[in-house]
């Protein structure tokens, strides 16, 4: 009998529930209408093709999937989602953050995650620390977003500006209208200007405004569809979730954070501290990615297969610094290269006077079996006997044995793991890095949000923020990455695919032009020319090669007929246009004639009339003498060499050469028999590259190379090898042979000349220096070292001239500071004079070597900015002032601090003259004093 009630009691009791649920399905619409707006990236919005897109239209088909039900999503704007599921028109919201408020109208499903809210700060208000400061600004906020609801409640002073969408919001930002503004976190990917406004309103300066509970809503009191709705969202697994969070977020919710593997030991790159910790450039890398990008990080030291196989499995979502450019799995992929190591060959020192990695065939050479040039040394030297390792423990293992007689590692890390084994005496390196290794962001294939997020946190990384960590942890400061990757010159899509397509650049060499040009002992190019292209390869990563010649007249026909494809020291004439092209000048100098000593010095050409001058075949002022000197006869000879040793012989009565060559055949030849008078009537031998005609690309690019190079950069070249050696006279050995030779009398006529001599050295040395330190006088400023208004005006007038030509735009940043005059009243000139000078050498700091830094006069400072292609560098560079002057200056008797205003004009497009860029940045200057001070303006 109870079995017969029981069965009654289920029986009756499963028809009950079948008759609720086919009611509840009666009540619930076909299709559901689900309301979403069109810019609320990630979350839900209207991809390009006119779809809904986002994770919640991804959860609500799932969802739908899930119930058996048809889904229609309606696209609207943010207040139009509101009012259509709150009036009934649509039946559920795609998602929003809960609030009170919307408790009153809406009914919500449970939270599907939380989501932060800030407010982006301006860059300008660096002061600006907590949410209560912001009272006296504008703020931002989407019209009906719950950020107007949280500003209210925590202080109804708030001044708030509502814009109708997000992107009206961004445009708002951008142009001025607002100082701050509330926003979600992430949503800025598909607004077109997010760079620059990310620029304007950095990640880092936010303030944290709210954790949302992010939810779904349907109309108030729509029970039967809020449990339909929960009962679907039910069966959608956490792994269904984990999904669509990697897919969307880049990462798992329930976690908040980017799991990050990294490799230890290998440092400096990536590696432990002594309390576990982990350390290194590539982990304050990413450190700085994490504050630009607002993603917290947690790093899981994993040996680098270990690390594949977790991200293959989602248990992790990427690796630092993945030291390889082919993968071998279809699940995986390369998100970003981050950095590019160099690797060396190590030697023993018991196979000394190695210099090519080919002399090592024979020799057995430890590799690590993941190295990515493993097939570039096999085919290229089959005869070298590869040992395979899979780490550095494995290398020290094989020294210890002598099983390697070299091994190829990374610089920095070899050189962290030699010193630790005590072991950095027992090899040698080649004189050249061979190999490089790119590092890469490695994440899973199908975390496409991951890897858009990555290279979006990258592109934002400020490249002195890069340079600064580079120094922090590397023992070649120089040769960083960043550091270099900084000196390169921004080429176009057009210049880069041509550099592609060449390959390499043949460059014709003159082999005995010193110190111009010439062939080394080792048959290496070397001179000006060779450091100057050294110079343009690193900046634009040119490949040069070298093709040597007898004479100038061939070189210069090798170019014409395409044997080469350019050469230096090249003077433009209109004969040589039709048939080169040729680059800005990049080194002036005078001509000159050597002669012998007897016919006196400042001799005038005039003095050379009815008489022989030899001169190189090929120079182009040998047309300028036939012209205007017709009174000289030329002698062509084929080089130099040839021209000294017809003065010697006097076929000739001078040689014409230029002033770096006759200094240094003077050098070489005996003072005492040689002078050499500067050639007034002609004017400086302006140096050009000469570049066959059809390669019109290459000019482009060599003169972009050619005005990053800095003046410091010229003075070493110009150190190295323009050396004039004014010290006339006989050495010891000359002295004795002589002596010997033809007794006391000659001594003392010798030794009478030689005195008189280094007396004219002296004078000659004196005056160089003084007229030195004139020219220096005349064109910087005394106290602070730095470029005065005078050498200012003539910079931005060369520059013009070239920004013109190469249609790129430069910047002039006038600055005042801001509390000078309180410091230089209360404690002195003294102490203003030194707070002038400490202000001088941190606005060095902020710009590249081949940009201006002027003190104007007072305390007004200019920075002229050259090379730029928008307003955003220059807008970086101010930023950096500005945080660079806020912090405290420890002067030698009080600690001062002080601020500055910044007006910045663009060439060409507020002025296009010197005299009218200053004014405009001056008067830009002048409007942020009046509007608050200690912040920078464009003009509008």
């Amino acid at each position: 009998m109870k079995y017969w009630l029981v069965k009654f009691l289920f029986i009756n009791t499963l028809f009950f529930c079948c008759q609720v649920f086919a009611q509840t399905k009666a009540e619930i619409p076909q299709p559901i209408k689900i309301a979403f707006n069109k810019t609320s990236f990630p979350f839900h919005f209207q991809n390009q093709q006119g779809e809904a897109d986002g994770i919640m239209v991804d959860y609500w088909k799932l969802w739908a999937n899930k119930q058996n039900v048809v889904v229609e999503f309606v696209p609207m704007s943010w207040l139009e989602t509101l009012a259509s599921v709150s009036e009934g028109e649509a039946d559920i919201h795609a998602g929003m953050a809960k609030t009170d408020n919307r408790a009153k109208v809406f009914t919500f499903t449970d939270t599907f995650f939380k989501q932060k809210s800030h407010i982006y700060l301006h860059r300008n208000y660096e002061h600006i620390e907590t949410l209560q400061q912001l009272i006296p600004l504008t703020i931002g906020v989407v019209a009906g977003s719950s950020h107007i609801e949280i500003l209210k409640k925590l202080n109804p002073d708030f001044m708030i500006r509502e814009y109708k969408s997000r992107f009206a919001l961004f445009d708002g930002a951008l142009n001025g209208e607002i100082a701050a503004f509330s926003i979600l976190d992430r949503v800025f990917r598909n607004y077109q200007k997010r760079k620059e406004l990310l620029t304007q309103f950095p990640t880092y300066r936010r303030i944290l405004l709210n954790q949302d509970e992010y939810v779904s809503a349907v109309k108030k009191d729509n029970t039967v569809l809020a449990q339909f709705i929960e009962d679907g969202l039910a069966k959608i697994t956490p792994e269904d979730k984990t999904i669509l969070e990697k897919k969307w977020l880049g990462f798992n919710k329930s976690t908040d954070k980017v799991l990050l593997a990294y490799t230890p030991n290998l440092l400096p790159y990536m590696g432990e501290s002594i309390n576990g910790k982990a350390q290194g450039l590539f982990i304050d890398i990413w450190r700085l990615w994490s504050e630009q990008t607002g993603l917290a990080v947690e790093f899981i030291p994993e040996k680098m297969t270990d690390a594949i196989e977790l991200i293959k499995a989602g248990e992790i979502d990427a690796h630092v610094a993945y030291p390889n450019n082919k993968l071998s799995s279809d699940n995986l992929t390369l998100a970003h290269q981050i950095y590019s190591v160099p690797s060396n060959v190590y030697i023993s020192n018991n196979i000394p006077n190695i210099s090519e990695l080919s002399q090592l065939n024979g020799k057995r050479l430890g590799i690590f079996k993941t190295a990515p040039y493993i097939a570039q040394i096999a085919k290229n030297h089959p005869d070298i006997k590869l040992v395979f390792l899979k780490n550095y423990k494995d290398v020290l293992k094989a020294i210890d044995k002598n099983d390697i007689d070299a091994f190829v590692g990374a610089v920095e890390t070899t050189h962290e793991q030699l010193t630790q084994a005590n072991l950095q005496l027992a090899f040698y390196k080649l004189p050249i890095s061979p190999f490089k290794t790119n590092i890469f962001a490695l994440t899973q294939h199908k975390n496409t949000r991951l890897v858009e997020i990555i290279k979006e946190g990258f592109d934002l990384l400020p490249t002195a923020a890069l340079i600064q960590l580079e120094e922090n942890w590397l023992s070649n400061k120089q040769e960083g990455f960043y550091k270099q990757s900084a000196k390169k010159v921004e080429l176009t899509k057009d210049e880069k695919t041509f550099l592609s397509e060449v390959d390499t650049i043949k460059v014709g060499i003159n082999k005995s032009w010193r110190p111009v040009e010439f062939v080394n002992e080792n048959g290496k190019a070397e001179g000006i020319n060779a450091d100057i292209l050294a110079l343009i390869s690193q900046k634009t990563g040119i490949n040069f090669t070298f093709k040597f010649y007898d004479s100038w007249s061939e070189m210069l026909q090798g170019v014409i007929n395409k044997e080469v494809d350019l050469l230096g020291s090249a003077n433009e004439s209109e004969e040589r246009k039709k048939v080169l092209s040729f680059t800005d000048s990049y080194w002036d100098m005078p001509w000159v004639v050597i002669h012998q000593r007897q016919q006196r010095s400042g001799l005038k050409l005039k003095d050379f009339y009815g008489k022989k001058l030899a001169i190189v075949k090929g120079y182009h002022v040998s047309k300028v003498i036939q012209k205007d000197h017709p009174n000289i006869i030329l002698k062509l000879v084929d080089d130099h060499e040839e021209g000294i040793k017809a003065v010697q012989q006097g076929e000739v009565q001078g040689l014409i050469e230029n002033i770096a060559s006759a200094s240094e055949l003077i050098r070489r030849e005996s003072l005492m028999t040689l002078y050499m008078s500067v050639v007034d009537e002609f004017n400086l031998d302006k140096n050009s590259f000469a570049i066959r005609k059809d390669w019109p690309e290459l000019t482009r690019i060599i003169n972009k190379a050619l005005l990053t190079i800095s003046e410091s950069e010229r003075f070493v070249i110009y150190e190295k090898w323009f050396g004039i050696n004014l010290e006339t006279g006989f050495d010891k050995d000359t002295v004795l042979r002589l002596s010997a030779q033809i007794g006391v009398i000659i001594i003392t006529i010798i030794v009478v000349i030689v005195v008189w001599n280094r007396r004219l050295y002296v004078e000659i040395q004196t005056r160089k220096s003084l007229e030195k330190k004139m020219k220096h006088m005349a064109t910087h400023d005394e106290l602070t070292g730095l470029a005065n208004r005078v050498l200012l005006k003539d910079r931005i007038k060369t520059a013009i001239n070239f920004h013109q030509r190469q249609s790129l735009q430069m910047a002039l940043l006038f600055i005042d500071l801001d509390g000078f005059k309180g410091i230089n009243d209360n404690y002195g000139h003294d102490v203003g004079d030194e707070l002038l000078i400490r202000v001088a050498d941190r606005l060095s700091q902020c710009v590249r070597k081949s940009d201006t830094t002027v003190r104007f006069g007072g305390d007004e400072f200019v920075l002229l900015l050259t090379g730029l292609h928008n307003k955003d560098e220059a807008a970086f560079i101010a930023e950096k002032v500005l945080q660079l002057m806020q912090k405290p200056f420890q002067l030698s008797i009080a600690q001062a601090k002080i601020g500055c205003s910044i007006g910045i004009a663009m060439y060409p497009g507020d002025a296009k003259s010197e005299t009218d860029l200053l004014k405009e940045a001056d008067r830009l200057m002048y409007e942020v004093k009046a509007t608050g001070k200690n912040h920078f303006a464009f003009s509008s």
